[in-house]
Parts: structure tokens; C-alpha cells; sequence
């Protein structure tokens, strides 16, 4: 036993001495593993559509990527929002038309 005590810690003085921290060599020979680093929902994005389009089984890769990511991240999803859309056709009322001004605006101007 007194061998093996040592050993070790003539294993930690010399290991010691070399570029690495003691506490570096201890997690070596003891087996630790850092954890992962931390990534951002975009990276998290990124790496999920990429890996969707090299296995090919989804059609919607964005889509898929978007809800693994949502639950890994621990995301809840938002909800739909409730009205009407309308979508004109043409310039939207980017020149001089006085049509895009609101009523109350016009009778202001009186």
C-alpha cells in the first residue's frame, strides 16, 4: 500500500513539472472528461439542419431542425398569432399616391 502511495505521488511530482497544471494531471489519470462546451440556438440550428440534409430522411429540414433544437434547449413553442394578413401586390404605395395616407390624416390637413 505504501508502495502505491509512492508511486502516485512521485507520478504527481514529476507529471508536475512538465507544461500541464497538477490539477490537469490528477483529471488525467483519474478519467475525467470536460463537459461539452455550451453552443447557441443558432450553432444548435446549424449543426441540426446540416445533419438532416446528410441522412436525407426528412423533406422538411429546416422544420426539423427547428423542433429538436426547441426541445433540447428546453424551448416552448409560441403560439400562432391570431388576425388577418393582407398582402398587396405592386409598389405599396411608395410614390407620391396621397391614397396611402389615413382619413383622419386628411381631414387634419383641411
Amino acid at each position: 500500500m505504501h508502495k502505491r502511495m509512492i508511486i502516485l505521488t512521485l507520478t504527481f511530482v514529476v507529471s508536475g513539472c512538465g507544461s500541464s497544471s497538477p490539477l490537469d494531471v490528477a483529471r488525467g489519470l483519474l478519467g475525467y472528461v470536460p463537459p461539452p462546451e455550451e453552443t447557441t440556438i443558432s450553432q444548435e440550428l446549424q449543426l441540426e439542419f446540416e445533419r438532416c440534409k446528410k441522412i436525407g430522411e426528412e423533406e422538411n429540414c429546416a422544420q426539423a431542425a427547428y423542433d429538436i433544437v426547441r426541445r433540447v434547449k428546453g424551448l416552448e413553442p409560441r403560439t400562432v398569432p391570431k388576425g388577418v394578413v393582407i398582402i398587396l401586390e405592386g409598389d405599396g404605395g411608395h410614390g407620391d399616391s396621397q391614397e396611402a395616407e389615413p382619413e383622419n390624416k386628411k381631414d387634419n390637413n383641411k
